[in-house]
């Protein structure tokens, strides 16, 4: 589990990156994001039931990280199924009347929230050393 001094920790490299990098960090945070995101989207992959239906369209293999989005002056990245199998996704997650949930978002996430706050980090230092 993360600390709040790891995120006061970040705040601070973020800090530094703006800083330092000033238009450059954009790209700086967009890379750290992203790498970070992933991290997550790969476990949702392993986790996700798949069907031995023959959709067109797999669940697994429409996990993504979306790109840079900001709200609130906050930059942030959504990491799930996307718009072709959201749908889909919500009964497995969930489950329905005739089907047991086989949650596998919340697992992922709660399996990868420490690692993906490491590898952001570290992306964001990545960054200050390479300028």
């Amino acid at each position: 589990m993360h600390s709040d001094h790891e995120l006061t920790g970040i705040d601070e490299i973020l800090r530094a990156v703006r800083q330092r990098l000033e238009a450059g960090s954009a790209r700086v945070e967009r890379n750290a994001l992203k790498a970070a995101g992933e991290a997550v989207a790969g476990s949702m992959r392993q986790k996700v039931a798949v069907s031995n239906m023959s959709y067109a369209r797999h669940t697994r293999d429409n996990i993504t990280v979306s790109g840079i989005r900001r709200k609130d002056g906050l930059k942030y990245v959504l990491i799930g199924p996307n718009k072709k199998v959201s749908w889909r996704a919500h009964f497995i997650e969930f489950g329905t009347s005739n089907q047991s949930a086989q949650p596998f978002i919340e697992p992922a996430f709660r399996e990868k929230k420490d690692e993906a706050l490491q590898i952001l980090a570290e992306e964001l230092r990545k960054g200050l050393r390479n300028r």
